[in-house]
């Protein structure tokens, strides 16, 4: 055996290694966030699917770390109807994850369903999504330890003869379930003046718990447990018909295995503009405190009228890293586009099935 092979053996070793630590990583991570949740509701639970009314489509861009080399990257649209007569709405959603400058991705699918039981100033929307998602790793971007040479760095061809993982790829069916609760809180005497309209809702993700393993180990997904809730409330004196002046308080909580998040904050609302700030927690131990704050964010936005029916918003956010990484990297960057059409259809016989209220 010559002194070359031990060496060999021992990088090949390093090197899967460094593979099953990823995969297994990815398979215990948090699934990707957005700071502005409350503009891509399905994606957190699907029960929000054609809860306000016409037709709605969204995208986010995240940006996440941009001085860390590897950062990460998601992108994600939403398409979603008050369809009637069905019940309730109908959706889609999909997203790409993009992991280690490319070295591992994820991309998924989703059809989405709600129904909907409407009495006077409540009601309660049951939802449902069916998804595709599919996993790859590119191999060819690994790098081993016996390419890398102490003065010149990346210089050596690899000679660790690693064999690629079994599968590139791998493709699984998932499954999303949630409800809804919406009410409008009406003046004590002037029933028809809406003083906030209260979301309230629950959804559990990976409810079959698919294998998302490329190296034929049992890397189940945990099931990811979301609350929402959020509230529109008009501020007094500058609230009309034509310019709404809204305030709109949201907060989000996750649990995923031993992860999880609380993102809280609000926005105010005096159309065309609007602003807000949120706070982010990543090891969440009860009510906010400096020793869990992951970020503070700050967002602004502004919204047009297209035509007659169609009104586009575009917002920007920024969260400023406050805990150990803001050494390396300040903030991360996202975008959001949102086009409405309010006025998709007349509801005719479905009106009972309606609900006016506050929206944003």
């Amino acid at each position: 055996m010559s002194p070359r092979q031990p060496r060999t053996t021992y990088y090949k070793f390093l090197g899967l290694l460094f593979i099953g630590m990823l995969l297994r990583f990815s398979a215990l991570a948090q699934d990707p966030n957005f700071t502005q949740f409350y503009s891509q509701p399905v994606q957190y639970n699907p029960a929000f699917t054609g809860i306000n009314n016409g037709l709605r489509f969204g995208a986010i861009f995240r940006n996440q770390w941009s001085r860390i080399p590897g950062q990460f990257n998601t992108y994600s649209i939403a398409l979603d109807a008050e369809a009637l007569n069905l019940g309730g709405g109908l959706g889609f959603s999909a997203s790409h994850d993009v992991e280690g400058e490319g070295l591992l991705s994820t991309t998924n699918f989703n059809a989405l369903y709600a129904y909907r039981v409407v009495q006077k100033d409540w009601m309660i929307q049951a939802g449902f999504s069916a998804g595709a998602y599919t996993q790859r790793l590119d191999f060819s971007k690994l790098i081993f330890t016996d390419q890398l040479d102490d003065k010149y760095g990346l210089v050596r061809p690899t000679a660790t003869g690693a064999v690629p993982t079994p599968v590139a790829s791998k493709t699984f069916v998932d499954f999303t379930s949630g409800f809804v609760f919406r009410k409008n809180i009406r003046h004590k005497t002037q029933r028809r003046k809406i003083l906030a309209t209260v979301n309230a809702g629950y959804a559990a993700h990976h409810i079959t718990r698919p294998d998302q393993s490329l190296m034929l180990l049992d890397a189940r997904l945990p099931i990811r447990h979301s609350f929402q809730l959020n509230a529109a409330i008009p501020i007094k004196g500058l609230n009309d018909p034509k310019h709404p002046a809204l305030l709109i308080p949201a907060l989000l909580f996750e649990s995923q295995m031993f992860f999880k998040e609380l993102v809280m904050g609000v926005n105010a609302v005096k159309e065309p503009l609007f602003g807000g700030v949120f706070y982010r927690s990543r090891v969440f131990r009860g009510l906010p405190n400096t020793y869990d704050v992951d970020a503070l964010a700050a967002n602004l936005g502004f919204e047009t009228q297209l035509n007659k029916n169609v009104v586009m918003r575009f917002c920007y956010s920024y969260d400023i890293t406050v805990n150990n990484l803001r050494g390396f990297s300040p903030g991360t960057h996202e975008i959001g586009i949102l086009l409405w059409n309010k006025n998709l259809y007349k509801k005719g016989k479905h009106a009972k099935k309606s609900l006016t209220c506050y929206s944003f």
